[in-house]
């Protein structure tokens, strides 16, 4: 047949042509793992020294700066720097497919913070409404000033049997650490010693090399000693900094502060290691949660403390904790982490992620990720873009892109929470 048919064809291959673009693009796509689920975890914002500055002066001998919140409340600062890290999280995942580009979408955010704390229920509020500004999105938890059993598990009251566990494992990694103790972490108590009171192990001040001891305060283990007072001084140095205080109000005077926080901060990670990491404590304290975040990878539902429900299909969960969660968490499920540009692991807006993925082959497969801003980045609010490192989860045997099975993740590490159930 001659030309009309042709050009019916023609018409016919042209009406079709728009679709080659987008198909080929979906067939590219199903080759390529697909994001459908992640829980994050994130410390709070910046906040004040937990301690009042009347009585920082008065355990070091010096005058420490004043801040413009009173104590352990998140700064207007802090606000704007978590404000800053929230909506990079929430482009990195818009980016990845996760959230939708544009608009709102049911089930899309659920942000649950923890109540025991000002600072943690106002960085869940923050961290809802900048991951979808647009969208209504914000942070729940149990009335202010509430025990929330899902930051921290441990029983009120302890058993005497959990309570003799923790404290006896805690006095053997002290008694261990005497003689093990890494080099940097006494530079840090001898850079301490020098900034704040050089005579103070002679003349009755602050001694940062006195012994360390362990006691039970308020229904939870403490450290005593040296290495408990050099960890909180080097991290309110750090959180000066990252406030945005006049160099010269901070470390006074000495050297250049950043340099002197660099020093500092290995007594305050070592400190965190020897007791928040403690597994006996922290599977006493954290199993609530690391329960919740097993089953929420599974894309199973849940409910929060207040018997609000979790649907299955929410894309992301958020919850707003503290440094003290993120330790605990490492500690069960085998994840370490440090950056080049902030030397606290765990500083604030720091955030721990819990990738499900789909695989080309149908099989669900686990990423844990960790986000954080540098400490000048925090110090000057510098705008970021989220760029997640990733953990290895050598426990459940991942593979080489980070990532293992779903059903490895679930079996591994409920068993090991069930294997360290509350005695």
């Amino acid at each position: 047949m001659p030309k009309p048919a042709f050009l019916l064809s023609a018409l016919l291959i042209l009406a079709c042509a728009p679709c080659v673009l987008p198909c080929a693009a979906m067939a590219a796509d199903d080759t390529r793992p697909t994001l459908e689920r992640v829980v994050l975890i994130a410390r709070h914002g910046i906040r004040s020294p937990t301690r009042s500055i009347t009585d920082l002066d008065a355990r070091t001998h010096r005058i420490w700066p004043a801040w413009p919140v009173p104590p352990g409340e998140i700064s207007a600062h802090g606000r704007d720097d978590l404000t800053l890290m929230a909506a990079a999280l929430g482009q990195h995942y818009r980016h990845e497919g996760l959230l939708p580009r544009q608009g709102c979408t049911p089930l899309m955010i659920n942000v649950w913070a923890d109540s025991a704390a000002h600072r943690t229920m106002e960085s869940g509020a923050i961290m809802g409404h900048a991951m979808a500004p647009d969208c209504p999105v914000s942070g729940a938890s149990l009335p202010a000033g509430t025990h929330d059993p899902l930051f921290n598990s441990l029983p009120d009251p302890v058993s005497p049997s959990l309570q003799a566990a923790i404290m006896t494992d805690l006095r053997m990694a002290i008694a261990h650490d005497r003689t093990t103790r890494p080099a940097d972490v006494d530079r840090a108590s001898g850079v301490l010693q020098a900034v704040i009171n050089p005579d103070g192990c002679e003349a009755g001040g602050p001694c940062f090399t006195t012994p360390d001891g362990a006691t039970w305060q308020k229904d939870a283990p403490r450290l005593t000693g040296g290495l408990q007072d050099a960890a909180e001084m080097a991290e309110d140095m750090l959180l000066e900094y990252a406030q945005g205080l006049p160099v010269s109000a901070i470390v006074w005077g000495h050297d250049t502060p950043r340099r002197i926080i660099d020093a500092v901060m290995p007594a305050h990670n070592h400190a965190s290691r020897l007791l928040r990491r403690m597994p006996v404590f922290a599977f006493a304290r954290g199993h609530g949660l690391a329960r919740m975040i097993t089953s929420l990878v599974s894309a199973h539902a849940a409910t929060l403390p207040d018997g609000s429900p979790v649907a299955a299909a929410t894309r992301m969960i958020v919850f707003a904790g503290h440094d003290t969660t993120l330790d605990m968490l490492a500690a069960i499920f085998g994840l370490d982490w440090s950056f080049p540009d902030l030397p606290d692991p765990t500083g604030p807006d720091t955030t721990l992620g819990f990738e499900t993925w789909r695989m080309p082959d149908g099989t669900r497969r686990v990423r844990a990720v960790i986000f954080h801003q540098g400490l000048e980045a925090l110090r000057k609010g510098q705008a970021i873009t989220a760029q997640p490192d990733i953990l290895p989860m050598t426990a459940c045997h991942a593979g080489q892109d980070g990532r293992c099975s779903l059903d490895d993740f679930s079996r591994i590490f409920n068993a090991r929470l069930d294997a360290a159930r509350i005695r």
